[in-house]
């Protein structure tokens, strides 16, 4: 075997033991919960923008981007509270959120 096929076994094993990692990196990714779109809000904090909105609605913002919100308990939030995202109604993709309580 010359200089070529020491180089080509060298390639090929490299080769090999990057597809075996980057397959394990690939099924490891899918064992974890999953971290984009409405059940990734929840726990989620913000802060009230603007205190009545559509339908008695709050205008919140999470993560930079703003969205409306519902509360139980209209009264406990003004405008720049801080609030925690509970639940998505999926149906409307509206936040239900409660005031942000520090422990």
């Amino acid at each position: 075997m010359g200089m070529i096929g020491n180089v080509l076994w060298a390639g090929g094993i490299t080769f090999l033991l990057v597809s075996v990692f980057l397959l394990w990196l690939g099924l490891k990714a899918q064992k974890k919960p999953q971290q984009t779109g409405d059940i990734a809000m929840i726990g989620e904090g913000g802060i009230v923008r603007k205190k009545v909105g559509y339908r008695n609605r709050l205008v919140v913002e999470v993560r930079g981007e703003l969205w409306w919100a519902i509360t139980d308990t209209p009264q406990k939030l003004k405008k720049d509270s801080e609030i925690k995202v509970i639940e998505v109604d999926r149906d409307d993709l509206i936040l239900v959120v409660e005031p942000f309580e520090r422990s």
